[in-house]
């Protein structure tokens, strides 16, 4: 009898710690946006002023990402989307909208970074409303789940 007490007592410790060790997740994580954007020690005007713009007069043989390397660098961009908000900008100076055939002599409008946003995003007339609520169900990402 004391045998089977203990060993029942052995089964209930084991089934509680299983249903512990396999509990669901719960992860939390700080959503920063775009404000942190002090630390960035680059000399890019792109970055420096988000509404900064340019032009560029295309020399012969001069390609598309040589000049998407002079002007926004290399490692703050994607360069595909890059590219495609430049022709979007100036389709006159490409070939039928390709990015890889740039006509030579061409001015270039090359867009500031929230020109490029305003592309890619969809601007909500409700969302404009609640741009400066920083409640804590926007600024955190909740991860549920196994």
């Amino acid at each position: 009898m004391e045998k089977i007490k203990t060993f029942c007592f052995f089964i209930l410790i084991f089934i509680s710690f299983f249903k512990l060790s396999f509990a669901e997740p719960f992860v939390v994580l700080k959503y920063r946006g775009n404000s942190d954007r002090s630390n960035l020690s680059s000399d890019n005007l792109f970055l420096k002023d988000l509404n900064y713009s340019s032009n560029h007069v295309v020399l012969k043989n001069e390609t598309l990402s040589d000049i998407m390397l002079d002007y926004y660098g290399s490692n703050s961009f994607n360069n595909k989307i890059l590219s495609l908000a430049i022709v979007y900008f100036n389709k006159k100076a490409f070939v039928r909208n390709n990015p890889n055939f740039l006509y030579s002599g061409k001015k270039l409008y090359l867009p500031s970074i929230n020109e490029i946003k305003n592309l890619i995003i969809k601007k909500d007339k409700n969302l404009e409303s609640n741009k400066n609520d920083n409640s804590s169900i926007t600024s955190h990402i909740y991860f549920f789940g196994g």
